[in-house]
Formats: C-alpha cells, structure tokens, sequence
C-alpha cells in the first residue's frame, strides 16, 4: 500500500479549548486521528482546525502531538486525503484541496435526518441542522452503522457521491484521563443491597430522551421497589418548568416516593464512579454511542435496546417498558453472579471497536485506497 498523509477537521474553540467532553464528534476526531496514526502506511495525520480559535495546552492524558493541530492552509500541499468531520470545510479550502489531487470524505458520525427533521418544528428552530452549502465537496461519505438504515438514502440523493459504511470506533482515552481525578474508583462494584440507577440520556433529541428509560425503571420499581436506592436523571434540570415533563414524571412511583430525581449534566466517568450500580438507556435509530462502550469498560450493567449489542449487556426490546423492567431486574439480582462471563463479553465487543486495531485500521485505508 502506498504512503499516504491525511487530516481530520477538528474546531478549536475560541478560547483555545478542545471541548473534547463536550460531545461525542470531537471525540470521533480523536479516534479517528489515534488510528490513522497508528498505521505504518501514514506518513502523519493532521488535526485540520477550522474553528475560532487556536490550540491551548493539550488536556492531560489526550494523546494529540500539538504540532499536529494546523491551518489545512499551512498544509494543504501534502494532504492525499482529508476527512471532514469535526468542523465543516470552507469552499475556498475545498476547492483548492480538490485541485490538488486530494480527496475530500465527509464522515457522518451522527443522524443528520432526523435532526434536519427536528429543525423544521422545533420552536424555537434548531440551529444545528445542516446546511448543505457543501453538496458538492466530496468524493465519498462514510457513515457509521447505526444511521444506515435512515440516513443514507438521504445522502446520497443531497450529495451525489456513494456513502459506504463504517465501523464505529472508540478508545477508554477519555475515561482514563478523569481517573486520576475521581473520588472514588471506577469500575462496577459487587455487593448486596439497594442499588443506584443511572439515566444519561442527553435529551437533546428524539433519537435519546430520558422518557423510555423511566418508564423502565418504573415498570421495575412496581415490581422489586426493594432494589431501589435511587435513581437519577441526568441531563433534565433544565425540564423543571416544562409543563409535560413534570405531568409526566408526576405519574410515576419512582417520583412519588422520592426515589427517582432530577439532575444536571454529568462527564461520564465521574458520574458512574460517584453515583451509579446500573445505567439505564433507550434509542430511537441510533443505536451505537460511545456512552454504552464506557459504561461496558466499566463492568456497570447496561440496560439498553440497541439491536447492535443484543449479546452484550441487558437488552430490552424497544418502547417496551415491561421488557425493559424484566431485564434491569435482572440486571440488579443477576449481575454479581454472572460478572466474570459479562466481563469477558465486554472486553471482545471492545477489542471490535478498538480504534487502533489492525481489523479497523485495514478497513478504513482499504476505503481510502479505493478513492484513487
């Protein structure tokens, strides 16, 4: 295979901040950056900034070389390819890289339909919806597998160039860069007694809300109130004065009794090592996110629907809260006997997905080869 050097858009903040918490596309940045480094056939991988800032110091524990963050003007030149995918491309910038000989993929990490969807009734609007000022940029589109089925009709038809399917990959990087700084260790921990439950869905969209799983904790709660200690649900302060959510949470035992609240946004691994023996999600066609993959690498129970992951975890079926009550019953009277073999399920999925293996490193540079 021949050499090759490639960049990944990035958005520096203003502040010079990464944001790398923030969201689960700069993370994908990252990953994608750590596995085109890690192949011998990569002459170096750029971190392409296109946002307002430039780069600060790089958080502890994230291992980006900081002279890998640049302009794509400083090295437009030596691009072979480039991956569009934590910030946008200008139409100058793509132009120039096109008459270069580069090829320019645009990666679909999340479901732009239904955003685009959402944009439109939305009151007031979404602003994050796309734009497609850049139809015509790109040579092909990569798109994990869990927007597949939605998502990539869609593409093809608004811009004209095939969109072939990849894998989604992940690395503990941003788990292991908060464990130093935590209270308590992360990492499921046996015992008997009441167990505490973890909702984190972001409630940012139809695609993740908080609705399905307090239903399930509420189906099981009805049935085994003695497993319960507590149960919290992130991402939601701000529905304190939303007059549905709090109708509809009002109708619950879990709320009646004190045993479920309301609580602000959490980093990940601070919140299951704080707070957490179980974590309970549901998704609406979006079925892989790096939220199931941290909560596996900790050993916590994952109750979830996800048809990608029906081995690994407690699956549920999906918008059925009974199912959903029998496997996070489950989940808290079977885990500590069946953690070995849990365990061991976990650690295969997330072999798959590593970003550095050889399996995904080969699949993506066989993607690029093709492009030429």
């Amino acid at each position: 295979m021949r050499q090759y050097t490639i960049g990944i858009s990035i958005y520096v903040n203003a502040s010079g901040d990464l944001g790398l918490y923030e969201n689960g596309l700069r993370q994908n940045v990252l990953f994608l950056y750590n596995l085109f480094n890690a192949s011998p056939n990569c002459k170096r991988a750029f971190l392409l900034n296109h946002g307002d800032g430039e780069p600060g110091p790089i958080p502890e524990g994230i291992p980006i070389n900081r002279s890998d963050i640049v302009r794509t003007a400083q090295v437009a030149d030596q691009l072979d390819f480039v991956i569009a995918l934590g910030a946008a491309l200008d139409e100058p910038t793509a132009s120039k890289l096109k008459k270069n000989g580069c090829k320019i993929i645009c990666y679909k990490g999340g479901n732009g339909i239904v955003i685009s969807m959402e944009a439109i009734i939305a009151q007031p609007p979404r602003q994050d919806a796309e734009r497609y000022f850049d139809r015509d940029f790109f040579d092909a589109i990569w798109m994990t597998p869990q927007h597949i089925h939605t998502y990539k009709s869609y593409c093809e038809t608004i811009y004209r160039c095939p969109v072939f399917e990849v894998p989604q990959v992940w690395q503990p990087l941003f788990l292991e860069a908060r464990l130093s700084g935590l209270q308590k260790p992360f990492g499921y921990q046996s015992g008997a007694g009441k167990k505490r439950i973890g909702i984190l869905d972001p409630n940012i969209t139809v695609m993740k809300t908080s609705h399905m799983p307090m239903l399930v904790c509420e189906a099981a709660y009805r049935q085994r109130p003695e497993l319960f200690k507590a149960i919290y649900i992130t991402n939601a302060i701000q529905f304190m004065q939303n007059a549905h959510f709090n109708s509809f949470a009002a109708r619950l035992e879990i709320v009646k009794n004190n045993i479920a609240t309301v609580e602000e946004r959490y980093i990940t691994a601070d919140f299951l090592a704080n707070h957490a023996d179980a974590v309970v999600t549901h998704h609406w066609e979006n079925g892989l996110n790096y939220l199931y993959y941290d909560v596996l690498y900790g050993g916590y129970p994952l109750v979830h629907n996800s048809e990608f992951l029906r081995d690994v975890g407690y699956y549920y079926e999906s918008f059925n809260a009974d199912s959903g009550g029998e496997a996070l019953i489950r989940a808290l009277t079977e885990h500590d006997h069946n953690l070995p073999a849990y365990r061991a399920r976990c650690d295969a999925l997330l072999a798959q997905v590593n970003a550095v293996a050889t399996h995904n490193i080969a699949l993506h540079e066989k993607l690029l080869m093709e492009l030429h």
